[in-house]
């Protein structure tokens, strides 16, 4: 059964990866990321009423439970901009590992909590360091540039994906009754009214967007864009908040089955190569010998930091 799980898994990590890719091409200006992002975190939203409903547990979480919820629906939010923009920005691999990587802050933050970290963790780190260097030179050679906002961008998607994972985990463990449908439906809806709230803001500012000055579409002199999901973004919205949506409800069903670290090195691995040989078939980003090693080197870190 944990073989089918983490099957199932897997195809849906390679329908992500497929859609990701798709929705970063498909965006022309920061607002219509925004808009985007608050659609995609609504239908999540939507699945999570669904299972609070058909749970009949109700929306107690208490006021920890509404904080926790509030820091990571805001997290959630960050990290999906982070995310889209990344792709414009740079390769499929060197944004995966990055979004990856966000299990170190939960781990390193785990030492203000009397949880040291062991000296192979920080072999671990040291090793992911190595792979960033690898896959941001590779990204480099690929795309032609490597700006320092390409680096915030990944340093952003980074602590967001971190944060919302350490969110996760402290909900566990300070609201242990709480219901984690409702958690997950409040999470949505916030990330969701953060997005509607920067599109607020940026709705009328000449914004560059990484990945278009090249056109001039997204340059400070170009006049603000229209904001308008077109049919493809639709679809991908879909898609993306229905994979995430599988992935999560089997990955927590295969918790009870299947070892964390080999649960873990499957899910999140495999969704690295899964991510960096999709790039390559559809749009073609070629597998240098650069980074494979980059990714190879950045999964084998982030298991060791796992496992010790």
């Amino acid at each position: 059964m944990a073989a089918l799980y983490i099957s199932i898994i897997l195809l849906f990590r390679v329908v992500q990866a497929v859609f990701n890719k798709m929705a970063s091409n498909e965006v022309k200006n920061i607002p219509t990321v925004l808009v985007y992002g608050a659609y995609r975190n609504a239908i999540s939203a939507a699945f999570g009423l669904m299972f609070v409903l058909i749970s009949g547990n109700g929306f107690g979480l208490g006021a920890a439970g509404l904080l926790i919820s509030l820091c990571s629906g805001v997290m959630l939010s960050v990290s999906g901009y982070c995310g889209i923009m990344c792709l414009k920005t740079g390769t499929v691999s060197v944004s995966s590992i990055f979004s990856t990587a966000g299990i170190l802050i939960p781990i390193i933050a785990g030492v203000f909590f009397g949880i040291p970290v062991s000296a192979v963790q920080c072999v671990g780190l040291a090793l992911f360091f190595v792979s960033a260097f690898l896959l941001i030179r590779d990204s480099r050679n690929t795309t032609g540039k490597f700006t320092a906002g390409a680096f915030f961008l990944l340093v952003g998607c980074l602590f967001a994906e971190g944060l919302t994972m350490l969110s996760q985990q402290a909900f566990t463990k300070y609201v242990p009754d709480g219901s984690v449908s409702a958690f997950s439906f409040i999470t949505f809806c916030i990330a969701a009214l953060s997005n509607l709230i920067m599109f607020a803001f940026f709705r009328n500012k000449k914004v560059p967007v990484p990945g278009e000055e090249k056109t001039g579409k997204g340059s400070p002199a170009a006049p603000a864009q229209p904001v308008r999901l077109s049919r493809r973004l639709t679809v991908c919205g879909v898609a993306l908040a229905v994979a995430v949506f599988v992935i999560n409800q089997f990955a927590t069903m295969s918790t009870a089955l299947v070892p964390p670290v080999i649960l873990f090195t499957f899910i999140n691995g495999g969704g690295t190569v899964i991510s960096t040989v999709v790039a390559a078939i559809m749009y073609k980003e070629k597998l240098t010998p650069q980074k494979i090693v980059g990714v190879a080197v950045g999964i084998a870190s982030l298991v060791i930091v796992k496992m010790f």
